[in-house]
C-alpha cells in the first residue's frame, strides 16, 4: 500500500531530511547504481559560511533522494514478497 510523501514544510525540517541523507551515505546504507545521477547532484550540495545547507545548490534529484529516504526510515520491509528464486 502506498503512503503520500509528506514534504518538508520549513527549512528546518528540509535540512532534517538532508541530514538524515547525508548519514545513510557515511554509513554505507544507501547505494547507486551506476547509471544514476544521484551522487554527482549530492556532490553539488553547498554549505552557507554559517554551516547551513545552501539551498539554491540542491536540484531536484538531491530533494526526491533526502525526501525519499527521510520517508522509508520507518518503513516496514519483511512484507516484501520475494520471487521464486528467494531474491
Amino acid at each position: 500500500m502506498f503512503v503520500p510523501m509528506h514534504t518538508p514544510s520549513t527549512r528546518a525540517e528540509f535540512e532534517e531530511r538532508m541530514n538524515y541523507l547525508c548519514e545513510h551515505l557515511n554509513q554505507g546504507l544507501m547505494h547507486f547504481s551506476r547509471s544514476v545521477r544521484g551522487p554527482e547532484s549530492l556532490l553539488n550540495v553547498r554549505y552557507l559560511p554559517n554551516r547551513r545547507i545552501d539551498l539554491l545548490s540542491i536540484d531536484e534529484t538531491t530533494r526526491l533522494n533526502a525526501n525519499m529516504t527521510y520517508q522509508m526510515r520507518n518503513a516496514d520491509f519483511g512484507d516484501m514478497h520475494t520471487d521464486d528464486g528467494g531474491q
